[in-house]
């Protein structure tokens, strides 16, 4: 069970990577800006340069003054477009390959306790992969309704509806895989 466990894993990490790649994965895909035309130029006339002496070096350091006052520190706010969240697209790939190459372990040394802990990582996976569906499918209704058209279509992606599948039945079976190692 914890092979039919391995491989489940494997083919919903390679429905997700399919996501992502193909940006099913509920974010419009960017609208191309056209194309500017570069006004041409010609290149300036090549000369040679007089050889380079050496000056002492100089010290561009303000003076010190007994109340200096530190730089001002810029502050950069980040805007992200609603629905779409850096860390949840960053954590879900991440933690779910996490806990596959813990489930690689589990497998070669059946360690009871790194199947535990494979599944842990597949709980957080899968919680963060909902948190990211269901922000995106908010963001793109909130989206419809302000653009005054009609309703966002409601469904689910047919490659999203798969991943998400794939993931439930990973999960039933590692869950099953770690009670049988746990009391065997």
């Amino acid at each position: 069970m914890a092979i039919a466990a391995l491989v489940v894993w494997v083919l919903t990490a390679a429905l997700g990577a399919t996501l992502l790649i193909t940006r099913q994965a509920g974010r419009p895909a960017p609208v191309p800006e056209p194309a500017r035309p570069v006004p041409a130029t010609t290149a300036p006339p090549v000369t040679t340069a007089p050889p380079v002496t050496m000056a002492p070096p100089v010290t561009m350091a303000p003076p010190v003054t007994r109340l200096a006052e530190l730089p001002p520190i810029p502050r950069v706010r980040v805007h992200t477009p609603a629905g779409e969240h850096p860390l949840l697209e960053f954590s879900h790939p991440a933690l779910g390959l996490v806990g596959l190459g813990l489930w690689f372990i589990f497998v070669g040394t059946h360690y009871h306790p790194l199947a535990w802990v494979a599944f842990g990582v597949l709980v957080v996976t899968i919680t963060a992969g909902l948190r990211w569906f269901i922000g995106h499918a908010r963001a793109a209704r909130r989206a419809a309704t302000q653009a005054g058209g009609p309703p966002a279509r409601r469904g689910v992606p047919r490659l999203a509806l798969v991943h998400g599948l794939a993931a439930s039945t990973t999960f039933l079976l590692a869950v099953l895989t770690a009670l049988a190692a746990s009391h065997g």
